[in-house]
């Protein structure tokens, strides 16, 4: 991943981080209502607010992190650590990969260089493989406990 590409990128989500955050925790609450449960809503709190600070805007870190540091070794660290309790709350894989996709989706529609939306293709297929693998090593491991 170039450097300067990543960090630019990187300052783009900067810029544009609420609204990101928003558009992808507005459809996340369409497509799954079940997740306005997950939220712990506090008298006067939007939903789609909550959900955007609470899991989209952390994410959007994550990969801006990613970017400015150039390693992937902090993305599987912190989606480790998710998947061993947000399934606790009522998140499952398939409301996680649909984050990281609407998010890399929603990212593609500001006006990226052409090397920065390689990029943000290289950083989203990582996360989405890491995240399958992840969780699916986990699922293995608990049938090999089982049996």
């Amino acid at each position: 991943m170039d450097e300067v590409t990543a960090s630019q990128l990187a300052r783009r989500i900067a810029e544009h981080r609420p609204a990101l955050a928003k558009r992808v925790a507005g459809r996340l609450l369409r497509a799954f209502p079940e997740l306005t449960h997950t939220l712990r809503l506090e008298e006067n709190y939007d939903p789609v607010e909550r959900m955007a600070s609470v899991a989209v805007q952390p994410f959007g870190d994550l990969v801006r992190a990613i970017l400015l540091f150039n390693t992937f070794e902090i993305a599987e660290t912190e989606l480790r650590w998710a998947r061993g309790v947000l399934p606790r709350w009522g998140v499952a894989y398939e409301h996680t990969t649909t984050m990281i996709r609407w998010y890399f989706e929603e990212l593609s529609q500001l006006p990226l260089s052409p090397a920065e939306r390689l990029v943000v293709v290289e950083v989203e297929q990582y996360l989405l493989h890491l995240i399958a693998r992840i969780y699916h090593s986990n699922e293995a491991n608990h049938h090999l406990v089982k049996a």
